[in-house]
C-alpha cells in the first residue's frame, strides 16, 4: 500500500532542479520548467497535516 509521504517523495524526487554538464544547472525544475524550487517541490517537501484543508492563502509568498 502507498502512503501519502510516499507518494509526496515521488513527486519531490519529479521536481528537482535540471543538472546539466558537470552538475550545472539552469535554475529551473526539471519536471514543470517553473524557477527552481518550484511551487510543487515545495509543496511536496514541506511538512503538512494530511488530513487538514488546504488554504491558498498559506503558500502565498507575494509580497503584501
Amino acid at each position: 500500500m502507498t502512503t501519502p509521504a510516499d507518494r509526496l517523495a515521488r513527486i519531490a524526487d519529479a521536481h528537482t532542479a535540471t543538472r546539466g554538464p558537470a552538475g550545472t544547472t539552469d535554475g529551473y525544475c526539471a519536471e514543470c520548467d517553473h524557477r527552481w524550487p518550484c511551487p510543487t517541490s515545495i509543496w511536496a517537501t514541506t511538512d503538512r497535516d494530511p488530513l487538514a484543508t488546504w488554504d491558498p492563502a498559506d503558500d502565498d509568498t507575494a509580497p503584501e
